[in-house]
């Protein structure tokens, strides 16, 4: 916790006591996955001022601004605790992870100059308009932010004005609901979770009965709607239907299931209660019934779910991203970002990492009309993969999403 109060401190000199300041790239340090060069590089700027008269033919300037929420000024940090922190946490150690990418672009490649400006957002939409405002925004190449969904309802309207291509780098919102074709959304919406569920069961599983079971939760339609308008289009003969478990109950699960063939029963809630009591009373009935469950994709975060349960009734859930911790690529990474912050890496940093390198490779190749090429371009990073496509109306949003199976003691890519 020492580490992430001076982390903030830290951010908060470097934002400045006024107004947001720009931060170019004073070095290119090495990728994570390459050799680190012994010899400090120095940007053009830097070798020109040295030798006036050098040929060196200046690179063209790419400039990223980021809008994200340290909420600097609203944190007491004599007192600050946990929730206090965590989203500062979440802004500090994405911006680390992101800087780490268009440095490694720069290091690697080094066909433009980035110039990154950090700008506080503070949570808090009304801030927006002024933000919006400045120049120095008004004249960037590519924003990124804000990150929570007010904050880019809000900056929405502005960028649309301006033209602005912005990324959503983290919110799960369905792109539709911002109207702004300059929107570039990075996480994927439940509906496509929805959707991807839906042609897995179809395409892998090829299941006797479909049964959706409801805790009665309001949120669950969020996905069950979507998920039977995709099964509707794609699964033609297979028998979908859906019960509350309020009005059947548990005990009586069994009377809704297939007694030959498989049954996939799909589980759309997240209530701790619902999902212990009726996996324990499923895995009752695996001796006489075939079940596989598919899951609501935010259960990789529930840790009140055995994981042991979930192998034995073939659960498979839908997700956006996967650090395999032991590949070679994250090992690097990890090393790397310990050596510059002195802890591990997090969740949000590689998110970061991965925006910054897939957007600064883009830019670095193909300059000012990098957003021409945003649907042509696939990448494989170490947390995310990214294939975007585009809507007239709701911009630019990432396809890519696999299906995970609990096996052998941990979840695996199936899909």
């Amino acid at each position: 916790m020492k580490f992430k109060i001076t982390a903030i401190v830290c951010v908060a000199l470097f934002l400045g006591a006024c107004s947001p300041k720009t931060t170019p790239v004073q070095k290119k340090p090495t990728e994570p996955n390459a050799a680190k060069n012994p010899k400090e590089e120095k940007t053009t700027a830097n070798k020109n001022a040295e030798n006036p008269k050098s040929s060196v033919k200046e690179k063209a300037e790419m400039v990223i601004s980021m809008i994200l929420p340290f909420d600097l000024y609203g944190i007491n940090y004599k007192t600050a605790n946990l929730n206090d922190l965590k989203k500062a946490e979440i802004a500090i150690d994405f911006y680390q992870g992101f800087k780490m990418g268009i440095d490694s672009v720069a290091n690697n490649h080094g066909n433009m100059d980035f110039k990154i400006q950090v700008f506080d957002s503070k949570d808090n939409p009304a801030e927006l308009g002024a933000l919006a405002a400045n120049t120095t925004i008004k004249n960037s190449d590519l924003i990124i932010g804000p990150v929570f969904p007010n904050g880019i309802k809000a900056f929405s309207v502005y960028s649309k004005s301006m033209k602005k291509p912005m990324v959503s780098p983290l919110a799960a919102s369905d792109p539709a609901i911002f109207n702004n074709p300059y929107l570039i959304s990075v996480n994927n919406s439940l509906d496509q979770h929805a959707y991807t569920a839906a042609a897995f069961i179809k395409k892998s599983l090829n299941p006797k009965k479909v049964l959706i079971i409801r805790s009665g939760q309001a949120d669950e339609y969020k996905y069950v709607v979507p998920f039977k308008k995709r099964m509707d289009s794609l699964a033609k003969g297979i028998q979908v239907s859906e019960i509350g478990i309020k009005a059947v109950g548990y005990a009586n699960v069994y009377k809704s299931l297939s007694p030959v063939g498989l049954n996939v029963i799909v589980l759309p809630s997240t209530d701790r209660v619902f999902l212990i009591t009726l996996l324990n009373e499923l895995d009752k009935l695996t001796g006489n019934f075939q079940i596989a469950i598919v899951g609501h994709p935010s259960w990789e975060k529930a840790s009140f779910l055995d994981n042991g349960l979930l192998e034995r009734l073939n659960t498979y859930i839908t997700s956006s991203y996967q650090i395999d911790r032991a590949s070679l690529r994250s090992e690097n990474f990890i090393k790397y970002y310990r050596s510059k912050f002195s802890l591990s890496p997090s969740e949000y940093a590689f998110k970061g990492f991965d925006v910054g390198y897939y957007f600064g490779s883009l830019m670095d190749k193909k300059g000012k009309e990098f957003l021409e090429h945003l649907t042509k371009n696939t990448f494989d990073g170490i947390h995310n993969d990214f294939h975007f496509l585009r809507n007239p109306k709701s911009g630019y949003y990432n396809t890519s999403l696999m299906v995970m199976k609990y096996q052998s003691g941990k979840l695996q890519k199936v899909y």
